[in-house]
């Protein structure tokens, strides 16, 4: 009984996957024929890689088929950018991408008021007034402060705005370390998923 179902099914298995190809005969006036013969002598084991490489292949075109769901954590940060009006909300998607996107955000806060008056793409004031770095994009310039903050000020134990004022800013500056905790907080009272 077993080995009638294992046949049953690799003959069905089969003729599913022939099914392309008998539409591109039919187009072509070609008649596809299928032959089923009663097979003697088969070894169901080794029809047993047959089904499951099938089995695989139909798992495979699943998956394939099935829409990535958006990260919901991006419009939920998009519209926030919306809200206080900052260049930055097209980019919510490369933000997130950044393992200390708050505090790379935050600092844009209190260097630029979350992007409004920068150059160069640099909202965060590295480089300084006289050296100020170009970046190509928002991006490209959040990527760098990330990966600065990480290295530079997170590494060595500075990473909260109060421990990095003085280093960053070259001089403690109240407003700034004010103008950083704001935004810090509003970013933690968002809905985000984890």
């Amino acid at each position: 009984m077993t080995a009638r179902f294992v046949l049953a099914t690799l003959i069905v298995t089969s003729a599913v996957s022939l099914l392309p190809y008998s539409a591109s005969a039919q187009t072509q006036n070609t008649k596809l024929v299928l032959e089923i013969q009663t097979l003697q002598n088969v070894n169901l084991t080794d029809l047993a890689p047959l089904v499951q490489n099938n089995n695989d292949q139909a798992a495979d075109v699943l998956q394939t088929q099935q829409p990535e769901q958006p990260d919901p954590n991006i419009a939920i940060l998009q519209t926030y950018l919306e809200q206080k009006n900052s260049p930055l909300a097209p980019y919510a998607a490369d933000i997130l991408q950044n393992d200390n996107w708050k505090l790379v955000l935050a600092i844009s806060n209190g260097e630029s008021t979350l992007c409004k008056h920068q150059m160069y793409n640099n909202c965060w004031g590295v480089g300084g007034a006289w050296n100020l770095k170009r970046y190509e994009s928002f991006s490209e310039g959040f990527a760098d402060v990330d990966q600065l903050l990480a290295t530079k000020y997170i590494a060595a134990g500075a990473d909260t705005p109060k421990k990095i004022v003085n280093r960053y800013v070259g001089h403690p500056n109240a407003n700034w370390v004010l103008a950083v905790n704001q935004i810090l907080n509003q970013l933690n009272q968002l809905p985000l998923q984890n």
